[in-house]
């Protein structure tokens, strides 16, 4: 059985870091919060947990108007 070492291991390349070059002493541009991509994703991100948290709240709604439903038709019988 042989050793391998961590130049031929798969798994080592995937998760080696990068050194980035900084200037000024500040940090790398992939890093920046002034990135347009970056505000872009965050804003993506911040509608979409909008639109579960309407989700959901649309759904306990609903479950909550089951419950009652359900429950004042065994109090007070079937009525339309």
């Amino acid at each position: 059985m042989q050793m391998m070492d961590n130049n031929t291991n798969p798994t080592a390349d995937k998760f080696k870091k990068h050194a980035s070059k900084s200037t000024n002493g500040s940090m790398s541009k992939s890093w920046s919060f002034t990135d347009p991509e970056l505000q872009r994703k965050r804003r993506v991100a911040t509608y979409k947990a909008y639109t579960v948290e309407g989700k959901v709240k649309g759904s306990i709604k609903k479950s909550f108007r089951w419950i009652k439903d359900k429950y004042s038709q065994m109090v007070y019988g079937f009525r339309s």
